[in-house]
């Protein structure tokens, strides 16, 4: 069996979780706040950063990337105007950082253009972001697994006769 298929939640559990999940957010940050919208942010991402290779400005561009990808199979397509806007920095800024996250492969630029035939804003593929948390989340859960395991064994009986061995 795959692991999503282990995974396969039945629609009304789900919808019970993510109404519990927004009263926890709402009680977190405020109703208000939370009405306005909000954006999953994987933890793997935050604690990964430096293993990614990627600096304070490449995760503010990410994460504003990510408030614009509402649709697994729709990537977003914010201009690098309403990026720069939004974190008070330049349009050139923005642009060294996607650059970067490219070399990096974490996001794929796809050019779009209007039906006229004039350029508009990039689409920003984000899949290999994804592929790139997966071997980091890996290591996360077995160095967990790992941890619980240790204490554990720290925990049994006898423990220091078997270390004095």
């Amino acid at each position: 069996m795959t692991e999503d298929a282990k995974k396969v939640v039945p629609i009304g559990d789900r919808r019970k979780k993510e109404a519990e999940d927004e009263r926890t957010l709402s009680r977190k940050w405020g109703k208000g706040t939370v009405a306005l919208g909000y954006t999953v942010v994987p933890s793997a991402l935050l604690r990964g950063q430096a293993r990614l290779g990627i600096g304070p400005n490449e995760l503010a561009v990410l994460l504003h990337l990510m408030d614009h990808w509402w649709k697994p199979e729709e990537m977003p397509w914010p201009s690098k105007k309403t990026i720069a806007e939004r974190l008070g920095v330049s349009t050139k800024t923005v642009q060294r950082a996607i650059v970067t996250l490219e070399e990096a492969q974490l996001l794929r630029r796809n050019e779009r253009y209007h039906k006229t035939g004039g350029r508009t804003s990039n689409e920003y593929d984000m899949r290999p972001l994804v592929e790139r948390l997966k071997p980091i989340v890996a290591d996360m859960e077995k160095a967990e697994q790992d941890a619980k395991a240790t204490k554990r064994a720290a925990e049994r009986p006898g423990l220091r006769k078997r270390q004095a061995s």
